[in-house]
């Protein structure tokens, strides 16, 4: 029995959820996306970091560096667990979109270039640095074939590393002692570092237009096949960098309601909206997220009940109900607990989505392109 304040949650939930659906293309299908980022790139790397951010007097408060780690065997493998119970009515597990990063910074070579080069190892390699990461590639790909974890593009890095190169070159104290950890946090909760495709002047574009491409190569090197879709970090790129994603392969963006396009200046950006099936001049088309579902972000929260509000709207509206949920939500390797509760609240979620909507079908955002969008 829901109480007063969860009714009023899920009605708001409904409404702004309709302002987006509304409009854009229609699918006569009752369909799922959960779209989940950040697999793959690092943040924090150990509760031992965490202690010694906290004891340097750093702000790392209810951040997201509080928590977030790279991901775990035993945080893939409770994932896929869950995952695993819930099928759709085509007797397809429940899947995630597992928007990927493809390499994380090499600390050692950064560090004899004196700060002044940027050096990357790809994820991989950075699977073999942690103490219960080196076969996470295998899980990932027995998870890809059994229909239930699907990995697409997100980027080479979550960086921007040209910023933080900078900082580091100024001695920044904290900075520096957070390179020290291994983690690219600045003592700071902001997203100026994290913002991999957000430019200080246009003439960084060329340079994100190659990074972009090598980490799609190495994507296709890794799983044998293109990514069909991209997600940006934050949610945040200029258009001009759209024709690499076209040239290799990609066939829809992921995002908000608005892209926020650079300006400049950091936190200053100029927001481009889109609609679901909206297609650009280059042929691309745009998948807008519509249900929120971020467990780790407010506890406090009922999580479920918005998230079905959500999916309610989109149905109405013959969208696709693409559930925005982070890898954060899911992993434990610093705190079990924040997994825990993921967990709990997805297997509920799912549950519930099954029961209530029976011909429900559970697909990865590459699978899109399979479905008549008019």
């Amino acid at each position: 029995m829901k109480n007063k304040s969860q009714i009023i949650q899920a009605i708001k939930s409904y409404l702004a959820a309709s302002k987006t659906n509304a409009k854009g293309k229609s699918i006569k299908e009752k369909i799922v996306i959960i779209e989940s980022d950040d697999w793959g790139a690092i943040r924090t790397p150990s509760i031992e970091a965490v202690r010694a951010f906290q004891k340097k007097g750093l702000e790392i408060g209810n951040s997201i560096y509080k928590v977030d780690a790279l991901e775990s065997q035993d945080d893939l493998e409770l994932l896929f667990e869950v995952l695993s119970k819930h099928k759709g009515s085509d007797g397809m597990q429940a899947k995630l979109t597992a928007n990927a990063i493809m390499a994380n910074p090499d600390f050692d070579k950064i560090r004899a270039s004196n700060f002044t080069e940027f050096h990357y190892e790809k994820f991989t390699e950075t699977f073999k640095k942690y103490p219960n990461h080196a076969n996470n590639l295998d899980l990932w790909l027995q998870g890809k074939a059994a229909g239930i974890f699907q990995p697409q593009f997100h980027g080479r890095e979550h960086l921007q590393y040209k910023r933080w190169l900078r900082v580091l070159q100024q001695k920044n104290e904290a900075a520096l002692f957070c390179f020290d950890w291994k983690a690219t946090y600045s003592g700071i909760a902001d997203y100026s570092f994290m913002e991999a495709y957000d430019w200080d002047t246009k003439a960084d574009i060329p340079e994100q237009k190659k990074v972009i491409e090598e980490g799609l190569q190495i994507f296709a090197a890794t799983f044998q096949e293109t990514s069909k879709s991209f997600i940006a970090p934050c949610y945040n790129w200029d258009p001009l960098i759209e024709v690499v994603l076209k040239e290799n392969g990609v066939a829809w963006i992921q995002g908000m309601r608005s892209q926020l396009i650079p300006t400049g200046t950091f936190s200053k950006y100029l927001p481009l909206s889109h609609r679901f099936g909206e297609t650009n001049a280059l042929g691309l088309r745009y998948n807008v997220r519509n249900c929120i579902f971020e467990p780790s972000m407010n506890p406090n929260r009922d999580w479920v009940n918005s998230c079905l509000a959500q999916i309610s709207s989109a149905f109405h509206w013959n969208k696709p109900a693409v559930i925005c949920s982070h890898r954060i939500n899911y992993v434990g390797f610093i705190n079990e607990k924040n997994r825990d509760r993921g967990l709990q609240d997805l297997d509920l979620l799912l549950k519930t989505i099954v029961k209530k909507w029976p011909e429900v079908q559970f697909i990865s955002t590459d699978e899109l392109s399979k479905y008549n969008i008019a």
